[in-house]
């Protein structure tokens, strides 16, 4: 006897949609869809939640007409095999009715999803997003990934409390031990 198995049935961003209009999942839910695959996030952390509101006063305040400021913001990639919600993108001025299809800056703080934030990256890169900032907090770096392509990222480095942060979208630099909550 010979035994199959069958492939997994892939999910997208519409299927999604259809089932929070059905009363499925629940439209406040937190979850991704990752190749198709849909997810649930983590719990945010006071740590997290303070890094992100440092993020967006930092990137909120350069921002003039030059980018939008999204926070935990729907992005849809791969022709919306994922949708994810990044800590932080900072998009082109768009339509109040689009969804970001890619961003100028992605930045994904971690308290303890290091492993699925860096799996992400892959999506990221294919979607043309030029930089991606991955801030692990227990680890106190923060992992700048640059000039992305069909396989990924291809520039990848790391920075401590000591270092600043410029974005390719020309925001004012970052003070990691500032973004970190590192007190001098």
């Amino acid at each position: 006897m010979v035994h199959t198995v069958a492939p997994p049935h892939r999910l997208s961003f519409e299927d999604v949609l259809r089932m929070v209009e059905a009363g499925i999942l629940d439209e406040d839910a937190r979850v991704e869809l990752v190749d198709g695959v849909l997810v649930d996030m983590s719990p945010i952390s006071p740590e997290h939640s303070g890094a992100v509101a440092w993020l967006n006063r930092h990137f909120t305040l350069a921002s003039g007409d030059a980018w939008e400021v999204r926070i935990q913001d729907q992005l849809v990639l791969r022709d919306g095999r994922d949708f994810v919600q990044p800590d932080l993108i900072l998009i082109e001025p768009a339509p109040r009715s689009q969804l970001a299809t890619t961003a100028l800056l992605v930045v994904e703080v971690a308290h303890t999803s290091q492993r699925r934030d860096r799996e992400k990256a892959r999506g990221y890169a294919e979607a043309g997003v030029p930089d991606y900032w991955l801030v692990d907090l227990v680890a106190e770096t923060v992992t700048v990934l640059r000039d992305p392509g069909p396989d990924g990222y291809r520039t990848e480095t790391a920075h401590g409390p000591a270092d600043e942060l410029t974005a390719l979208a020309g925001a004012p630099p970052v003070s990691v031990a500032a973004l970190l909550g590192i007190r001098s």
